[in-house]
Protein backbone atom coordinates (compact mmCIF):
# COMPACT_ATOMS: atom_id res chain seq x y z
CA UNK A 1 0.00 0.00 0.00
CA UNK A 2 1.36 3.52 -1.10
CA UNK A 3 2.08 5.86 1.72
CA UNK A 4 1.82 8.94 -0.30
CA UNK A 5 -1.59 10.39 -0.81
CA UNK A 6 -2.99 10.91 -4.27
CA UNK A 7 -4.71 13.70 -3.32
CA UNK A 8 -2.41 15.85 -1.25
CA UNK A 9 -1.30 18.97 -3.78
CA UNK A 10 2.23 18.96 -4.94
CA UNK A 11 4.90 21.90 -3.90
CA UNK A 12 4.35 24.93 -6.68
CA UNK A 13 8.36 25.99 -7.30
CA UNK A 14 8.77 28.76 -9.39
CA UNK A 15 11.08 27.77 -12.54
CA UNK A 16 12.66 31.19 -13.17
CA UNK A 17 14.16 33.30 -9.72
CA UNK A 18 14.50 37.07 -10.58
CA UNK A 19 16.05 39.64 -7.32
CA UNK A 20 15.07 43.40 -8.24
CA UNK A 21 17.19 45.67 -6.34
CA UNK A 22 15.69 48.81 -5.83
CA UNK A 23 17.82 52.08 -4.45
CA UNK A 24 15.41 52.84 -2.00
CA UNK A 25 12.17 52.44 0.17
CA UNK A 26 10.34 54.29 -2.81
CA UNK A 27 11.47 52.10 -5.45
CA UNK A 28 10.84 48.55 -2.91
CA UNK A 29 7.42 49.59 -2.37
CA UNK A 30 6.32 50.09 -6.30
CA UNK A 31 7.77 47.42 -6.94
CA UNK A 32 6.00 45.39 -4.13
CA UNK A 33 2.75 46.77 -6.04
CA UNK A 34 4.28 45.43 -9.55
CA UNK A 35 4.48 42.19 -8.57
CA UNK A 36 1.42 41.57 -7.32
CA UNK A 37 -0.64 43.02 -10.43
CA UNK A 38 1.68 41.50 -12.98
CA UNK A 39 3.62 37.93 -11.42
CA UNK A 40 0.65 35.66 -9.94
CA UNK A 41 1.21 32.19 -11.21
CA UNK A 42 3.55 32.90 -13.69
CA UNK A 43 6.36 30.42 -12.09
CA UNK A 44 8.29 33.49 -11.44
CA UNK A 45 9.86 34.18 -8.17
CA UNK A 46 10.15 37.43 -7.86
CA UNK A 47 12.43 39.18 -4.65
CA UNK A 48 12.65 42.55 -3.96
CA UNK A 49 15.15 44.54 -1.64
CA UNK A 50 16.14 48.09 -0.54
CA UNK A 51 19.38 49.45 -1.34
CA UNK A 52 18.84 52.07 1.25
CA UNK A 53 20.42 54.49 -1.06
CA UNK A 54 24.13 55.21 -1.26
CA UNK A 55 26.22 55.40 -3.95
CA UNK A 56 25.88 53.65 -7.64
CA UNK A 57 28.33 51.06 -6.94
CA UNK A 58 27.44 50.72 -3.42
CA UNK A 59 24.03 49.51 -4.35
CA UNK A 60 25.67 47.28 -7.02
CA UNK A 61 27.64 45.72 -4.93
CA UNK A 62 24.70 45.25 -2.20
CA UNK A 63 22.92 43.33 -5.17
CA UNK A 64 25.78 41.32 -5.98
CA UNK A 65 26.40 40.00 -2.43
CA UNK A 66 22.97 39.76 -1.88
CA UNK A 67 23.03 36.00 -0.48
CA UNK A 68 20.67 33.18 -3.07
CA UNK A 69 20.49 31.51 -6.15
CA UNK A 70 18.96 34.01 -8.56
CA UNK A 71 18.52 33.38 -12.11
CA UNK A 72 18.94 36.85 -13.10
CA UNK A 73 19.97 40.15 -10.74
CA UNK A 74 17.97 43.66 -11.55
CA UNK A 75 19.26 46.77 -10.11
CA UNK A 76 16.40 49.97 -10.44
CA UNK A 77 18.91 53.06 -10.04
CA UNK A 78 18.15 56.74 -10.49
CA UNK A 79 20.44 58.37 -12.43
CA UNK A 80 20.76 61.83 -11.03
CA UNK A 81 24.03 61.38 -9.96
CA UNK A 82 27.08 62.53 -11.59
CA UNK A 83 27.99 60.83 -14.98
CA UNK A 84 31.42 59.99 -13.73
CA UNK A 85 29.73 58.00 -10.87
CA UNK A 86 26.54 56.17 -13.62
CA UNK A 87 29.34 55.05 -15.52
CA UNK A 88 31.66 53.15 -13.53
CA UNK A 89 28.31 51.40 -11.89
CA UNK A 90 27.32 50.85 -15.62
CA UNK A 91 30.55 49.45 -16.08
CA UNK A 92 30.35 47.58 -12.49
CA UNK A 93 27.25 46.15 -13.31
CA UNK A 94 28.22 44.84 -16.85
CA UNK A 95 31.26 42.90 -15.38
CA UNK A 96 29.10 41.29 -12.38
CA UNK A 97 26.37 40.10 -14.82
CA UNK A 98 23.79 42.55 -13.27
CA UNK A 99 21.27 44.30 -15.67
CA UNK A 100 20.85 47.97 -14.70
CA UNK A 101 17.27 49.79 -15.31
CA UNK A 102 17.50 53.57 -14.87
CA UNK A 103 14.88 56.42 -14.00
CA UNK A 104 15.76 59.47 -15.18
CA UNK A 105 16.19 61.67 -12.87
CA UNK A 106 14.32 59.39 -10.59
CA UNK A 107 11.64 56.96 -9.96
CA UNK A 108 9.27 59.59 -9.26
CA UNK A 109 9.70 61.22 -12.45
CA UNK A 110 8.53 58.04 -14.26
CA UNK A 111 5.52 58.04 -11.83
CA UNK A 112 4.42 61.37 -12.66
CA UNK A 113 4.49 60.48 -15.97
CA UNK A 114 2.53 57.84 -15.57
CA UNK A 115 -0.45 60.02 -14.03
CA UNK A 116 0.47 62.60 -16.11
CA UNK A 117 0.38 61.40 -19.86
CA UNK A 118 2.13 63.01 -22.62
CA UNK A 119 4.66 64.59 -20.39
CA UNK A 120 8.36 64.01 -19.39
CA UNK A 121 10.02 65.17 -16.21
CA UNK A 122 13.21 64.06 -17.66
CA UNK A 123 14.55 67.73 -17.26
CA UNK A 124 13.36 68.10 -13.79
CA UNK A 125 15.63 67.78 -10.55
CA UNK A 126 15.28 64.55 -8.54
CA UNK A 127 14.21 67.39 -5.86
CA UNK A 128 11.68 68.56 -7.59
CA UNK A 129 9.88 65.70 -9.19
CA UNK A 130 9.77 64.21 -5.29
CA UNK A 131 8.49 67.33 -4.21
CA UNK A 132 5.95 67.00 -6.32
CA UNK A 133 4.77 63.52 -6.00
CA UNK A 134 4.50 63.68 -2.35
CA UNK A 135 2.51 66.77 -2.29
CA UNK A 136 -0.33 66.17 -5.15
CA UNK A 137 -0.14 62.08 -4.85
CA UNK A 138 1.33 59.65 -2.06
CA UNK A 139 2.81 62.08 1.21
CA UNK A 140 6.42 60.95 1.99
CA UNK A 141 4.20 58.73 5.32
CA UNK A 142 2.29 56.65 3.27
CA UNK A 143 5.13 56.17 0.77
CA UNK A 144 4.93 52.52 3.04
CA UNK A 145 1.21 51.32 2.05
CA UNK A 146 1.11 49.40 -0.84
CA UNK A 147 -2.66 50.53 -0.27
CA UNK A 148 -1.73 53.81 -1.38
CA UNK A 149 -0.09 53.11 -4.65
CA UNK A 150 -3.33 50.62 -5.63
CA UNK A 151 -5.54 54.16 -5.61
CA UNK A 152 -3.54 55.94 -7.73
CA UNK A 153 -2.51 53.26 -10.17
CA UNK A 154 -4.96 51.31 -11.54
CA UNK A 155 -3.65 48.29 -14.04
CA UNK A 156 -5.51 49.82 -16.62
CA UNK A 157 -3.78 52.97 -16.49
CA UNK A 158 -0.71 51.32 -15.96
CA UNK A 159 -1.41 48.89 -19.43
CA UNK A 160 -1.98 51.84 -21.01
CA UNK A 161 1.46 54.12 -20.26
CA UNK A 162 3.77 51.02 -20.39
CA UNK A 163 2.97 51.73 -23.97
CA UNK A 164 4.93 55.18 -23.70
CA UNK A 165 7.00 54.59 -20.68
CA UNK A 166 10.05 52.51 -21.10
CA UNK A 167 11.34 52.53 -18.08
CA UNK A 168 8.00 51.31 -16.85
CA UNK A 169 7.42 48.90 -19.45
CA UNK A 170 10.86 47.24 -19.11
CA UNK A 171 9.76 46.04 -15.28
CA UNK A 172 6.22 45.08 -15.88
CA UNK A 173 8.10 43.15 -19.06
CA UNK A 174 10.58 41.37 -16.33
CA UNK A 175 7.95 40.35 -14.10
CA UNK A 176 5.24 38.81 -16.91
CA UNK A 177 8.29 36.72 -18.16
Amino acid sequence: MSRTNPYKKKRRSASRTLLMYGEGLGEEMFLKYLRGLYSRDNGVAITIRNGKGGTATNIITNAVNEPGAFDRRIVILDNDKNEQEMNRARTEAKQKGIELLENSPCLEATLLSILRTGQSFSNKTSAWCKSEFESNYIDKKKRTELGEYAKIFPKTTLDTERKNITELNAIISLMEQ
